[in-house]
């Protein structure tokens, strides 16, 4: 079968960015890909009258009968997926042209590949907040394959990745699912433990996806969920420092026990 990815989103929001989440799909270079979008039952039934209705064989519209919640609309799309490789994109994050044609060529046998992000605001415009400048820091220097303790331990000092851009391996993401325990650390949990697995990851430096973060997710609402990002991330981190342990990875272990960034975080919105 030819390389192709299937574009998964899981759709709750405002239309509008959905629009341009799709259209951004519609404008890649390469025509490797096929489209679903998954929506969760949405209040505002405008995605439903317009895209159930679009005649595009591209593009799959699913609309759920009730609403079954992020975590199940996450595993859905896992399900779903069929092409060799998959993404599960955000419903108002966008795509650069070259985002497919980009990944097909650098993935090779890679379990999952992490393109270079811009972050834009609500507006669409480039922008850099605190959080991503801190990620960037933090990220490989260069183009390059990762894998085990070392990938492990570089991810537990500060999680990187941004889990919408990432592309899949199919078969390798259908081995796992999404915790519902959780609230805000679903992605971190599947990462490690694919690595542990032995999962290989392709970070690439080329900036082929736009990921939208809002001004006001670094205010108030952000404040909002930092109980419950800190407790989750002070429970996961510690059970993964503990599995860590358990095969001699002993400075992943490390790593996710002082989880250096994420207590920092912690400090800091204290003072927000």
């Amino acid at each position: 079968m030819k390389n192709r990815i299937d574009i998964i989103i899981p759709y709750w929001g405002e239309f509008s960015l959905l629009k341009q989440a799709v259209d951004s799909v519609l404008e890649q270079t390469s025509d490797a890909w096929h489209l679903t979008i998954l929506d969760d039952h949405y209040p505002d039934e405008t995605a439903k009258n317009y895209y159930s209705k679009i005649n595009d064989k591209r593009i799959t519209y699913i609309r759920h009968r009730k609403n079954i919640g992020i975590t199940n609309n996450f595993n859905y799309a896992i399900k779903h997926a069929s092409a060799p490789f998959c993404v599960i994109m955000g419903c108002d994050d966008k795509l650069l042209p070259n985002y497919v044609e980009t990944a097909l060529k650098n993935i090779n046998e890679a379990d999952f590949y992490q393109p270079g992000v811009q972050v834009i605001d609500a507006k669409s415009n480039i922008y850099l907040p605190l959080v991503d400048k801190i990620k960037r820091l933090l990220h490989p220097k260069k183009t390059c394959v990762l894998a085990g303790e070392k990938l492990a331990t570089s991810l537990c000092h500060g999680n990187w990745l941004y889990f919408p851009s990432i592309v899949w391996r199919t078969s390798t993401l259908k081995k796992y699912s999404f915790d519902p325990r959780y609230k805000i650390l679903q992605d971190v949990i599947i990462e490690l433990t694919m690595i542990i697995d032995g999962a290989s990851l392709c970070f690439e430096l080329t900036e082929t996806f736009q990921y939208r973060r809002f001004a006001d997710s670094l205010s108030s609402k952000e404040k909002s969920k930092n109980g419950i990002r800190f407790n989750e991330e002070k429970e996961v981190y510690n059970d993964f420092a503990n599995k860590f342990k358990s095969i001699n990875w002993n400075k992943a272990s490390f790593a996710a026990k002082t989880r250096i960034t994420s207590r920092a975080h912690s400090l800091l919105s204290k003072f927000w």
